[in-house]
């Protein structure tokens, strides 16, 4: 399991995202890394995957279950873009390693790796012409990282242009803002 952190505090100004490898962890079985995905999530609001299998959904639903019975929170995992039904991470990864090569060159840096050096290591094993995803799959490491960074660089986090109208405003229960004709709230 790979966490990267976005750092979106310039994007009103036109920079591009910053991405910085936070930690990384590795894990025996199911529970474990979803615990540890718990434990994580005061720093992770967004979990990416591979395609999930049933057997996997229904693993995730019954430690949710677990979770709601001692009043823990969950985890939801999302589909990283890009991957087609049967599971084919080939585009994705092809994606991930291009953007990945652009974003670390001299002068143009954008990905920060410090925080992960079983990724850093992993990545100098790739071939530098790799020819299929099952190149990428046999490094965990790099395949968690080019999941999750794949689906971070497709959909980059968005600061949003403004709020609506209303966001200010007290809130009336007999005259709800959606009523009001004069106001431009959508």
């Amino acid at each position: 399991m790979a966490i990267v952190g976005e750092q979106v505090r310039n994007l009103k100004s036109g920079d591009m995202p910053k991405f910085y490898g936070l930690t990384e962890s590795e894990h025996r079985n199911g529970d474990d890394m979803l615990s540890k995905c718990v434990e994580l999530s005061t720093i992770a609001e967004t979990w990416y995957s591979n395609v999930i299998p049933e057997a996997q959904r229904v693993a995730l639903h019954q430690f949710n279950l677990g979770q709601e019975l001692k009043h823990l929170k969950g985890i939801q995992l999302t589909s990283a873009p890009m991957l087609s039904e049967a599971g084919d991470a080939s585009g994705l990864f092809s994606y991930a390693d291009a953007e990945l090569d652009r974003r670390t060159t001299a002068g143009k840096k954008t990905v920060f790796l410090g925080g992960c050096s079983r990724v850093q290591g992993a990545l100098q094993r790739v071939p530098e012409e790799w020819d299929s995803a099952e190149d990428i799959l046999r490094l965990p490491e790099v395949a968690a990282l080019y999941y999750v960074l794949g689906a971070m660089f497709r959909l980059p986090y968005s600061i949003p242009s403004r709020e609506p109208a209303f966001a200010n405003t007290d809130y009336d229960i007999f005259n709800p803002p959606w009523e009001n004709k004069d106001e431009d709230w959508l």
